[in-house]
């Protein structure tokens, strides 16, 4: 089987969704179909291409077995909602001929975001007569809502409508969480068009390792209680609460807030932590340490507000759990990650605007360490039976070979 996957990220970009698309891509060249991707030049999280490469009309290579196609896409490393919205739909346009030079696929699966991309991919899928998937790993225009980035409401039906566009002529919809299916479903979406395949980490790659590391040594965290958010620092995180709980924790000198990161919110948050000792910012790390990193946390956080919680799921909480270490949600109590928490008794998780109950949450925590060794154990086994690489990718395998044969 042949499978043309667009994205708008992939290898050797590092950020969790290229991360997964990339995993997703090798996995189905182990099982022998042949793989092709169309994206962008590598240039996240700076919007600067990564050195090697250049930002040109069409640019092939072939990474570990995957033939790659990267076009042209407006890219800047201003964080502007115009610039924003001028990579999106230029990507999406030059996307077609970077499909074009891949060559008619036997199934086509188009990443959403940005949305503008599944109408190259419904166009394609028209000129070739073969079917396509749409994946999406943000709800839209729930999540632009959510995030505040655009103002009124005038942007919202036509945003709506070529929503609505995709959903009806996709062959199938894959969703990462149970929320979103049920928000397709609300909207009149065919329960049968429908797939929830989770997101997923691999245990083999993020294994538990000791809470004493290089990472803690490198960063003097010594034997200090470490709270540590991994990821971007956006619109829709709750971080402020965790800024408010660790200057309520200051005189609690041993424990330690790690944000590691970049992201819109980024100065702002830094603002709000002027003068605290106990919070230190990061910027990403190099992929080959991400799983140190997160084994030098004594809890992982994952944030998620409550505008934002039907329409995106963080990725990161996967990881966390991959690593054994227990989750402390800072999310709505009818949201999928306090869900999760809950179910596998993985953690703990505090509504978000709640940062005096967050910071006695954390201190409580702090003060009980078999109670979060036992969390992350129990966190490392639902990882591993139901949201572990092999499992979720085997998944997506089968549904692409249905789909491929409709």
């Amino acid at each position: 089987m042949k499978v043309l996957i667009l994205a708008l990220c992939y290898a050797p970009e590092e950020v969790s969704a290229a991360v997964l698309i990339t995993e997703l891509a090798n996995d189905l060249r182990d099982a022998g179909h042949t793989v092709q991707v169309v994206t962008t030049p590598p240039n996240y999280p700076y919007g600067r291409v990564f050195a090697g490469y250049r930002n040109r009309l069409l640019h092939a290579e072939v990474l570990d077995g995957v033939q790659v196609y990267r076009t042209g896409t407006i890219l800047s490393p201003r964080r502007t909602v115009l610039l924003r919205a001028l990579r999106d739909l230029s990507f999406s346009i030059s996307a077609i001929w970077g499909c074009l030079a891949a060559g008619r696929p036997d199934v086509m699966v188009c990443f959403s975001p940005p949305l503008p991309l599944g109408l190259s991919a419904w166009l394609l899928s028209s000129l070739w007569h073969v079917p396509w998937i749409l994946q999406i790993n943000d709800l839209y225009p729930e999540a632009v809502k959510a995030s505040g980035l655009l103002q009124g409401d005038s942007w919202k039906p036509p945003m709506e409508a070529m929503a609505r566009f995709q959903y009806k002529r996709a062959s199938r919809i894959s969703v990462i969480a149970s929320a979103f299916r049920d928000t397709l479903l609300g909207q009149g979406v065919p329960e049968e068009k429908i797939t929830l395949i989770p997101v997923w980490a691999d245990p083999q790659a993020v294994l538990p390792q000791p809470r004493k590391n290089g990472f803690r040594a490198e960063m003097g965290l010594g034997d200090d209680f470490v709270v540590l958010y991994a990821g971007n620092l956006g619109m829709t995180s709750c971080l402020e609460d965790l800024i408010e709980a660790a200057g309520l924790l200051r005189e609690h000198a041993h424990i330690r807030f790690v944000l590691v990161g970049e992201g819109a919110r980024k100065a702002d948050l830094q603002q709000q932590a002027a003068g605290l000792e106990n919070v230190l910012f990061l910027p990403y790390q190099p992929r080959a340490q991400y799983a140190e990193m997160l084994a030098a946390a004594d809890m992982g956080v994952v944030t998620i507000n409550s505008a934002s919680a039907c329409s995106s799921l963080p990725s990161k909480l996967f990881n966390i759990l991959a690593s054994a270490r227990p989750v402390l949600g800072i999310a709505p109590d009818d949201c999928e990650v306090t869900q999760l928490v809950q179910k596998f008794d993985c953690g703990v998780s505090v509504p978000p605007g709640n940062a005096d109950r967050l910071a006695n949450v954390i201190l409580e925590c702090s003060r009980q360490p078999s109670d979060l060794e036992a969390m992350g154990a129990r966190g490392r086994a639902a990882l591993e039976k139901h949201y572990s690489r092999c499992y979720c990718t085997a998944e997506y395998e089968r549904m692409l070979v249905e789909v491929s044969k409709r």
